[in-house]
């Protein structure tokens, strides 16, 4: 075609558009719709993969080195990030040492750091022990850090956020985690348990760029770490629950002017059993062959990186065959309307490609309008966003990813989706009959039954495909990019469920005559809309298709992260059922009484409380040891063998079994492990001193008794992790032989979990009471926050309502003749609010279940690649029916409500041709 041809074809389209606000508004929106999300989620990608200089800045702050005591006394190979993996090799058994593994192995590593950096200021950076502080209930746990926040150093590594930097004696920042479950602010001042003398005041509020949901105390230093590490040697139980004490000692090292780290200065550091990030080897790493390190086998995260690339891969693929989706409804509807335009140019001597130019200009200037409003929205909808999206996921953007050949590409492919949407309509207004465009007739034809048979072929060919590429695969070959830096099995997956959306599309033709055909016994709303959809297929089809492709992407993921989340709950053992609150003691503290009426005080609605006790062996004056169960291989519960009574079972052991409660009122023992009773009997062993002086080189036998009591059997492998056994107190006082009973504590089993902020009253006050006693609940598995599949879930849920009530837009916009018609014999106005109801209810529920359907074709296969890298484990299948509901029912029957709700319920009478 001319250059003057195309320019009259698109002066056409463009004063078309125009004309047409309305239906082309929609068009945009239609091409843009898809456009917004993909150009929004690479907007967020891009801005949370962090530059080489923003990953050194979060790690190093101001600081120049970053210096971690790995593994003193061997020799450590490192990448030049040294958190992107490391390792140590030490000397082999019979083989010496090399001088400088001898010297790591004896020196402090402080201070050996300061003579292989002459010069330097070393910051301890390590994290400090978890430690319990007063809150404004009670107590909760927290990390603990020091850092000196006025200094550049930690400047990017810990942010100051709110307030002022700790400057003064016994002043302290916080993270807004902290602040939430303390119900603390700024001003307030808190404690730490065992530094009760010198409380803290808050003065400002800091948070850690790639971890904002940590709960953290950061100090001045000196005025933490040391104290708590002081309190340490002197108790026996932790210092505020779980004392997580840095193994590795971590430094932040600030160099001498004009003396970088190089990546000789790194290696030799190696030698020592340092790892050590530079910043001069970070912005400017050494080149491969000079890098000792080598990959060790796979680990888990290394599968799960790949899952996830396979799950990444295949919904984008997804995605990609959406944007072409949405488009086609819009196009065919505008071919329509301009039937008798078109029909005039071919009259007026315009041939075929004129009349297809024409339809395809519209998609060029619709195309490249949708796609520029797409990217511009999806890039302001983030910056928008911005916080909540950080704050949701958990970590600050390293800046604002505006990646410009994304972008333009994301941009291009919607205005080629466009075009090729519009490339069907053209066609057919190019073939069509000038008489016909004329007198503005159409005709219906009925389904392509090559079409029907072709689309069976590919849903049947692509399903098996993406099944049989994971179940004939043997792990070999898994990550090795074959293309665009995918496998072959993600690839053919991917292939697969392409192949099985492009079938359901090719059958969606027929499903809407289907539906057409039992019209007849519908209410006069019901009929006329599925006729009308029916009747124009060319309109209908791409958006059913659309719905559908966004709900499978949705219905894949979720059923994956549903099965996922399922196969670590089942690998979840809790040490008690779950919901409960478990108090222990020092055995026999007369403080107990007292503490236990204290936590039903501070935590009401506990309910029935079970008192446990603990058998001990005296063998002389001062001299005790537990008694234990014989092969009990000490059990996973805080006592192998536990004595108390029924309340004990129902409890401690979530066990409610007659026939065991009266086994232990009879002076039984309970045992849940048939490996733990022979012949009725159980054996306890009581353990008493050496049976002889120690000697060196020699382990010294004990003075072991063994007693059999009758016992009963409960086979219930989850009481089995809680305790070995349970027994009366009047069953083990009975033995006699200095054997005695004293309470450690006592269990509590409440219908629901108890609130976070009563737990910290309890803990507080038992802390009071007895400094070493430890209360704790168990609250059953945590599932990880979901945010990919609840935004999955989401874009699918805006894709159903906007397509569908986008079509029936359309729709009303290409049925006005008929709608006029219908006022003019009598219809009453209420009959074209539920016409838009229904034809829009038809198109989501029919999209939504197709995209149900397909959705499970990748998921089971992405479930499937879990068997080959974790065989063995038991890997279930979970349908999150819910989400299925939501998308599939709940959303479509909304947006049908939505569209009867907004459609005018009278029109104007118009002229009526032919």
């Amino acid at each position: 075609m001319k250059l003057r041809s195309l320019k009259v074809t698109l002066r056409i389209a463009r004063r078309d558009a125009l004309r047409a606000k309305g239906r082309s508004a929609l068009v945009v929106a239609m091409v843009a719709l898809p456009v917004l999300g993909v150009a929004g989620a690479d907007v967020v990608y891009r801005s949370g993969q962090l530059t080489t200089s923003e990953r050194t800045e979060r790690l190093l702050g101001g600081a120049d080195a970053y210096v971690t005591a790995y593994a003193p006394g061997s020799t450590v190979h490192q990448l030049p990030f040294a958190e992107d993996g490391a390792y140590a090799v030490a000397p082999r058994d019979g083989q010496a040492p090399t001088p400088e593994q001898a010297r790591g192995a004896t020196s402090i590593p402080a201070d050996l750091l300061k003579e292989l950096l002459p010069g330097s200021t070393l910051l301890p950076a390590g994290p400090g022990p978890t430690a319990s502080a007063a809150s404004r209930e009670g107590l909760l746990q927290t990390d603990t850090a020091e850092a000196d926040l006025a200094d550049p150093a930690w400047k990017g590594r810990i942010t100051l956020v709110e307030g002022r930097a700790p400057k003064g004696p016994h002043e302290a920042a916080v993270t807004r985690a902290f602040l939430d479950e303390s119900g603390l602010g700024l001003g307030s001042t808190t404690t730490l348990k065992g530094l009760e003398k010198t409380p803290f005041t808050v003065t400002g509020v800091v948070e850690r760029p790639g971890d904002l949901d940590k709960v953290e105390f950061v100090g001045r230093p000196g005025e933490v770490l040391a104290p708590l590490a002081a309190l340490a040697p002197a108790a026996k139980a932790p210092i505020g629950g779980s004392e997580q004490a840095a193994d590795k000692a971590s430094w932040l090292v600030k160099l001498p002017s004009g003396k970088p780290l190089d990546w000789a200065g790194v290696q030799q550091l190696n030698q020592y059993g340092f790892t050590a990030t530079s910043r001069t080897v970070a912005l400017h790493p050494p080149a491969e062959a000079q890098v000792s390190y080598r990959a060790q086998k796979v680990s888990l995260s290394d599968s799960t990186r790949k899952n996830t690339a396979v799950v990444v891969a295949t919904v984008a693929g997804m995605a990609l065959l959406e944007v072409a989706l949405l488009a086609g409804p819009a196009f065919a509807v505008g071919a329509r309307r301009s039937r008798r335009q078109l029909a005039l140019l071919a009259a007026g001597g315009g041939d075929r490609g004129h009349v297809a130019a024409v339809v395809l200009g519209g998609g060029l200037v619709l195309g490249v309008a949708g796609a520029a409003a797409g990217v511009l929205l999806g890039t302001g909808l983030v910056a928008a966003l911005r916080p909540w999206i950080e704050e949701t996921a958990g970590s600050r953007f390293g800046h604002f990813g505006l990646q410009a050949s994304d972008l333009a590409a994301i941009g291009a492919v919607g205005l080629v989706t466009a075009l090729l949407a519009a490339a069907l309509p053209a066609l057919q207004a190019a073939r069509q009959s000038v008489t016909a465009g004329l007198n503005d007739r159409d005709t219906v034809k009925p389904p392509n039954r090559r079409t029907t048979a072709l689309g069976i072929v590919l849903f049947v060919a692509g399903a098996a495909t993406a099944l049989l590429a994971v179940g004939t695969n043997d792990g070999t070959g898994r990550g090795i990019a074959v293309f665009a830096g995918l496998d072959k099995m993600t690839l053919m997956v991917l292939a697969g469920s392409a192949a099985a959306e492009l079938g359901l599309l090719a059958l969606t033709p027929l499903l809407i005559a289907l539906c057409g055909r039992i019209a007849r016994h519908l209410p006069l709303s019901g009929r006329l809309a599925l006729r009308d959809s029916a009747r124009h297929r060319g309109r209908t089809a791409p958006a059913i298709a659309a719905v559908m492709a966004a709900v499978a992407g949705s219905v894949a993921v979720g059923l994956y992260t549903a099965s996922t989340e399922a196969r670590d709950r089942e690998a979840y053992r809790p040490h008690t059922p779950v919901n409960a609150v478990t108090l222990a003691v020092p055995a026999g503290d007369p403080q107990l009484p007292r503490l236990r009426s204290a936590v039903e005080r501070d935590m009401p609605g506990l309910g029935e409380r079970a008192d446990l006790s603990q058998a001990f062996y005296s063998w002389c004056q001062g001299c005790s040891s537990a008694v234990t169960l014989k092969d009990s291989g000490g059990g996973f519960g805080r006592n192998s063998l536990v004595v108390g009574d029924a309340a004990v079972l129902h409890n401690a052991f979530d066990l409610r079994d007659p026939a065991a409660d009266q086994a232990l009122a009879a002076g039984k023992a309970v045992v849940f492990n048939a490996s733990r009773i022979h012949d009725g009997k159980v054996v306890l062993q009581l353990t008493g001193g050496f049976t002889s002086a120690p000697q060196p080189g020699t382990n010294p036998g004990q003075d072991i008794k063994e007693i059999a009591v009758d016992a009963i059997l409960v086979d219930n492998p989850a009481a089995d992790r809680y305790g070995a056994a349970v027994i009366g107190a009047k069953a083990i006082e009975s033995l006699g032989q200095g054997v005695s009973v004293r309470p450690v504590g006592a269990a509590w089993l409440p219908a629901t979990v108890p609130d976070r902020r009563a737990q910290q009253r309890a803990v507080a006050t038992a802390d009071r009471l007895v400094p070493m006693a430890q209360l704790e609940v168990e609250r059953g598995f945590q599932a990880k926050d979901d945010l990919p599949t609840l935004a999955l879930t989401g874009f699918a849920a805006l894709v159903v309502l906007g397509a569908a009530c986008i079509a029936t837009g359309l729709a009303a916009a290409d049925s006005r003749r008929d709608q006029a018609t219908l006022a003019a014999v009598g219809a009453p106005p209420g009959i074209r609010r539920r016409l838009s109801g229904v034809q829009c209810a038809v198109i989501a529920v029919l999209g939504a279940v197709l995209g149900t359907v397909n959705g499970f074709v990748p998921a089971l296969a992405l479930l499937k690649t879990r068997d080959i890298d974790y065989p063995g484990v038991t890997n279930p299948v979970v349908v999150p029916w819910g989400e299925i509901a939501l998308t599939a029912l709940v959303v479509p029957l909304l947006a049908g409500l939505l569209a009867g709700l907004f459609t005018r319920s009278r029109t104007p009478l118009t002229r009526r041709l032919g």
